[in-house]
């Protein structure tokens, strides 16, 4: 019976590009409307986190000029801040109706959507943003990001590449596009965007990324030098250590891989996905009762966990624990395993 091993790849994208929220006091002049004045306490009371106080300030500047733009931004920052995500939400829609750029409003509301989870606000926001201002960079990457969150993978790539042709230098844009690439299977796409990124700026997750690109290429010795700097630069990436067992186990080298997921279990010894793997390579390495005690730490771990079922079904089988096998299997196939149907329905009564 053939054996075969799933393999999974753990891609990151982050939301590294924020609206400003830094507010300073604003020197006074002469000419200068009065709203200014309780405003700047605000500001001062605001660094000083005291956000109660700063808003009884900021209501009295809103009471002098209903039109004060700065001082319905620090309210909303504030509220922001305590987690009062709705309120802010709707000061930025007050906002938006006294804006004639309601762009920046917008792609606030969409962050904020986008930070609770509500990638379905968050993307219409965004879109309401790029409408009123096709022209910043910042919306067209919180796009990408929504996109990709609701799976839409193709205009998740499309709205990263609006925001790269408007700022080729970011580094962050060309990683998340390239995992928007991974996601469709268009690896060479993607390991090309990766590099991009790492010439910007050489971190271990856009290292980590490549390496997972080029895995799922076969290009085991690149991926597994695509890990190993990423653990060189980070020397706790467990994600890396990880994804470079799973390169070597890829590769036939089970010995070393055993050592990469060794490491990782010293650094999580409740991972389910270390222990799956491990068990894979001792069972490659004809030690199925150690693979089993693997998977059963894996199972312990993650009841729910298919892949592990299936793999101790195989090493019990090789134990000539046929029944035992077909329990395994039959979990596994219940789980969503395929070869584990066509295991139980060919060898188990």
């Amino acid at each position: 019976m053939k054996k075969y091993i799933i393999v999974i790849f753990s891609l990151c994208t982050t939301v590294s590009v924020v609206f400003s929220q830094n507010q300073k006091v604003i020197e006074v002049s002469k000419q200068a409307p009065k709203a200014e004045y309780p405003y700047n306490e605000a500001v001062v009371l605001y660094n000083q986190k005291k956000y109660d106080a700063a808003l009884n300030y900021l209501n009295n500047a809103l009471k002098i000029n209903n039109s004060y733009k700065n001082a319905y931004i620090l309210m909303a920052n504030i509220h922001q801040d305590k987690g009062n995500n709705l309120e802010a939400i709707r000061i930025w829609l007050r906002l938006s109706e006294k804006l004639q750029q309601k762009d920046s409003a917008y792609y606030m509301i969409s962050k904020i959507y986008y930070d609770m989870g509500n990638y379905k606000s968050a993307l219409e926001y965004a879109k309401m943003s790029v409408a009123a201002n096709s022209t910043n960079f910042k919306t067209h990457y919180l796009s990408g990001l929504s996109y990709f969150k609701l799976g839409q993978y193709e205009e998740s790539i499309e709205s990263f590449s609006n925001a790269i042709n408007l700022k080729e230098t970011s580094a962050e844009i060309y990683n998340d596009r390239g995992s928007a690439y991974y996601k469709v299977e268009k690896y060479e796409d993607a390991i090309e965007d990766y590099n991009e990124a790492i010439r910007i700026n050489g971190i271990s997750l856009y290292y980590n990324n490549k390496g997972s690109a080029e895995l799922a290429a076969g290009n085991f010795e690149r991926a597994i030098d695509d890990f190993s700097t990423a653990i060189q630069l980070e020397n706790n990436n467990f994600q890396a250590y990880l994804n470079r067992g799973v390169a070597k186990l890829a590769s036939s080298n089970f010995v070393d891989a055993i050592e990469d997921f060794n490491k990782c279990i010293k650094m999580d010894d409740k991972s389910p996905f270390a222990h799956n793997y491990r068990g894979i390579a001792y069972f490659k390495l004809k030690k199925y009762q150690i693979a089993v005690s693997d998977f059963d730490i894996a199972i312990l771990l993650n009841p729910k966990y298919a892949e592990a079922y299936l793999h101790r079904g195989n090493a019990k089988e090789m134990l000539r624990q046929p029944q035992l096998a077909c329990i395994d299997w039959q979990m596994a196939a219940t789980l969503g395993i395929e070869k584990a149907a066509e295991y139980s329905n060919n060898q188990c009564k």
